[in-house]
């Protein structure tokens, strides 16, 4: 099973485009398996750029890990109060991804925790995602 299970969108809301700042992000990704244990895999980190365009519409943040089998992706009861944002998710690709979350953030920051239930191989499996993410400056 690879680290890049989650889908990257992870973000529904544009109302956070006011809130996070364009720019070079370094985005980490930290997946475990509850029913494995043992499955525990170093956090998987990449670098994007990103433009105003992406900061008005943060479901692109975190295109770059995305996927590829999480096609489709609808947000269910995303809310947004202060800097925390909160969704469910439904993707229809390959895995059929369903996710829930809750991220906080800052113009700099992203910080958050996101369970999701993947079918792999005609078998469920829950994952706990750790999101962490931090700008690093200008592209």
């Amino acid at each position: 099973m690879r680290t890049m299970l989650i889908s990257a969108t992870l973000f529904a809301s544009a109302a956070l485009a006011a809130d996070i700042s364009p720019g070079s992000w370094e985005i980490t990704m930290e997946t475990r398996v509850p029913a494995e244990p043992a499955f525990a895999p170093p956090p998987f980190s990449i670098r994007q750029c990103l433009t105003d365009a992406d900061a008005r519409d943060p479901s692109r943040i975190l295109g770059g890990v995305s996927n590829p089998g999480a096609t489709g992706c609808n947000y269910t009861n995303a809310s947004q109060t202060d800097n925390n944002f909160s969704f469910e998710m439904q993707c229809a690709g390959t895995y059929g991804i369903k996710a829930k979350g809750n991220v906080a953030f800052t113009a700099d920051t992203m910080e958050g925790m996101i369970d999701s239930t993947a079918n792999i191989g005609g078998k469920e499996v829950q994952q706990t995602n750790k999101l962490s993410a931090r700008r690093l400056g200008g592209c």
